[in-house]
């Protein structure tokens, strides 16, 4: 086959796919953001959201212990951009976007192997180039993760081709290079820097795409670049033993070559290079990748010194690997429990429910309907206190008036709130406006800022929601003030079961109030009279769930 034939049966199955132009045009977009002089954090944030599957995974990965150490978490792409920085978060997008747009959609292709050699050849040259005194560590990182486009892309197109290629090379009868010769007409490198070059890269990363002498008339900086990104390539195909080693000195051979280019010893090489491997490891699975890429061969290749990074590799791997399934095996364990806990607490909540509404049809004192439903709350769920705080002096004030729970002294003492005092508006402003509210938590520095310091000071809160609804029944607001136990973290479906029990008790409440209307329940004046009724103001009952520190 020709290369041009090649290439263009590569851009028609490309094309046909329709991965192609995704992967380019979100890249492009980040890079002409990236590479814009007067381009600020919120630009590029703005860019990255506008993939909602970007969005997840870049946050998952910045929340790792790799790129947050202890920063708080990180809930904003824009808040990831200042503390990881530009370039690195530019780099993850880029990686994320490839991984997302070339993964294995055909099952023993190979791809996911390439992938995970283009993510470890990134981060070495990376780590590498900062050792050799390149300027551009970043732009390094970008050379390493596309070297090996070209083979991702004939893995990925033209699946029955690249598995042919690799029985070619089982045989050995032919050299890696000949058989990408002979096949396609041209080698991976060239392919790939044909690609990147239409998709609008730089000269000097394109450039970078090449084995052997670099190309004349390129400055030093460049030159060490190119040979940096391809040794390391070169090294990782011995490690991996995608390449023939007939003697065992190949290996040897190109290390010394890395070592001169660098100037470290081997053994710190080495070291480099087994890090690399750890830090991918740890959080490969933000990547969306499997261990098992990362799993190089045992066996003996002749050489001592490759033989025993092989087997650290292996062994540090293979226990990853372990851990990642016990601590799966515990996740689902906690989910099974958790799914059980919620049906208890679904049975306990219709058994309060049936209980208010005989209350309620039977004119039970309000005091009464609204004790049960404080206890309800309290007891049909994971919380740890609950507190009935009641709008009076005409909603001047919010006090705390039915408590439920432990360690309630701290509640009584603190909603005692005034709405002419700053630290109670958000508060009153919750009840006025019917907004809900949801911290996820109070120990993030942007909520930090946020919530009241008297507040935090003395409830001292983690997770915590504030979620209103509104009804007709009284011409009087009330708030309801829950906490979380020490040892439950708040779950979105524990939010989700909660405000479903609450909006029940406010349904329960609305056809009380149905009654009342058409007088087929005589109004008791502890409710409320007709009148006041039909002339009062919507009232807000809000929820707010949250844990302790």
């Amino acid at each position: 086959m020709k290369y041009q034939e090649t290439l263009n049966t590569i851009y028609a199955r490309l094309d046909r796919l329709g991965d192609l132009p995704v992967f380019s045009a979100t890249v492009n977009h980040i890079r002409q953001i990236s590479s814009a002089g007067d381009t600020d954090a919120m630009a590029l944030a703005i860019a990255v959201m506008k993939d909602a599957n970007l969005t997840t995974k870049l946050l998952r990965l910045a929340n790792s212990n790799h790129y947050n150490r202890g920063s708080g978490k990180i809930t904003a792409i824009s808040r990831a951009v200042v503390l990881i920085g530009f370039e690195r978060i530019r780099n993850l997008c880029m990686t994320l976007k490839l991984i997302e747009s070339f993964g294995e959609k055909e099952p023993n292709s190979g791809v996911e192997d390439l992938l995970v050699a283009a993510v470890l050849n990134a981060s070495t040259a990376r780590d590498l180039a900062l050792s050799a005194g390149i300027d551009d560590v970043e732009e390094t990182y970008i050379c390493g993760l596309l070297f090996s486009l070209g083979e991702i892309v004939v893995a990925f197109a033209l699946p029955d081709v690249y598995r042919s290629m690799l029985e070619q090379r089982k045989q050995r009868h032919l050299s890696w290079i000949n058989i990408q010769q002979q096949t396609l007409g041209g080698e991976f490198v060239t392919l790939g820097r044909d690609l990147i070059q239409s998709w609008g890269f730089s000269k000097r990363v394109v450039s970078s795409l090449r084995t052997g002498e670099p190309q004349p008339g390129v400055s030093e900086q460049e030159r060490l670049n190119q040979q940096i990104v391809s040794g390391c390539h070169q090294l990782f195909e011995q490690v991996y033993q995608r390449s023939p080693q007939l003697e065992g000195n190949e290996y040897t051979e190109q290390l010394k070559l890395m070592s001169e280019l660098t100037r470290q010893p081997a053994e710190k090489l080495e070291e480099t290079f087994h890090h690399s491997v750890r830090q991918l490891c740890d959080h490969i699975d933000q990547y969306g990748l499997s261990h098992r890429a990362l799993i190089p061969p045992v066996s003996a290749s002749g050489n001592e010194s490759l033989d025993e990074l092989s087997r650290k590799v292996s062994f540090y791997v293979h226990a990853r690997q372990e851990q990642h399934r016990n601590r799966k095996s515990q996740e689902d364990a906690y989910s099974a429990e958790q799914q059980k806990r919620l049906a208890e607490y679904n049975q306990l909540q219709l058994k309060y429910l049936e209980k208010m509404n005989e209350l309620m049809t039977g004119q039970a004192p309000t005091t009464q309907v609204l004790l049960t439903c404080v206890e309800g709350i309290q007891a049909s769920s994971s919380l740890e206190r609950v507190a009935f705080c009641l709008s009076v002096n005409a909603g001047k004030q919010l006090v705390a008036k039915l408590l439920e729970g432990e360690q309630l002294d701290p509640l009584m003492s603190y909603f005692q709130l005034n709405r002419a005092d700053k630290n109670s508006r958000l508060f009153f402003h919750i009840m006025d406006r019917g907004v809900v509210l949801l911290v996820p938590d109070a120990r993030d520095p942007g909520w930090q800022n946020r919530l009241p310091d008297s507040y935090l000071q003395s409830v001292m809160p983690v997770d915590s929601l504030l979620c209103p609804w509104q009804s007709q029944v009284k011409p009087w607001d009330y708030s309801m003030r829950i906490k979380l136990k020490r040892q439950a973290r708040l779950k979105i479906v524990t939010f989700g079961c909660l405000i479903s029990f609450w909006y029940s008790v406010g349904l329960h409440w609305k056809w009380v109030s149905i009654l009342v209307r058409i007088r087929l329940i005589k109004p008791r004046r502890r409710l409320c009279h007709p009148l006041i009724h039909l002339c009062a103001p919507p009232w807000c009952n809000v929820i707010y769930a949250g844990s302790i520190r």
